[in-house]
């Protein structure tokens, strides 16, 4: 059975090496620059009462860095053992990552 990791780190030069291992190690996967809502809110002006669409578009997503994968149940435990060694368990890269089976998968990656 397959899973999906997800995990989202801050971005700093240590998480820059942790996507570098991983690609080292045949773990393929897609990155994404992101940021928190949380950042955006503080980010706008704090009068406002409402946030538009165009608001949110406008901001900058490259607070974090989001990673996610499918992977085979036999390899899951080694690439969260990557994940947990190069972010000392996210106290050194701050984050966190989640997994999810997946039942049904089509696709050629």
């Amino acid at each position: 059975m397959k899973h999906l990791l997800f995990a989202v780190f801050e971005n700093t030069d240590g998480t820059h090496e942790l996507i570098h291992e991983l690609a080292e190690k045949g773990i393929n996967g897609t990155v994404l620059a992101s940021t928190s809502l949380r950042h955006i809110l503080h980010s706008i002006e704090e009068e406002r009462t409402f946030i538009t669409l165009r608001q949110l578009e406008r901001q900058q997503f490259e607070d974090n860095t989001t990673f996610y994968t499918l992977i085979e149940e036999e390899n899951l435990d080694n690439v969260l053992n990557i994940i947990r060694k190069g972010t000392n368990n996210f106290k050194d890269i701050k984050g966190g990552m989640f997994v999810l089976p997946v039942e049904r998968y089509e696709g050629s990656f």
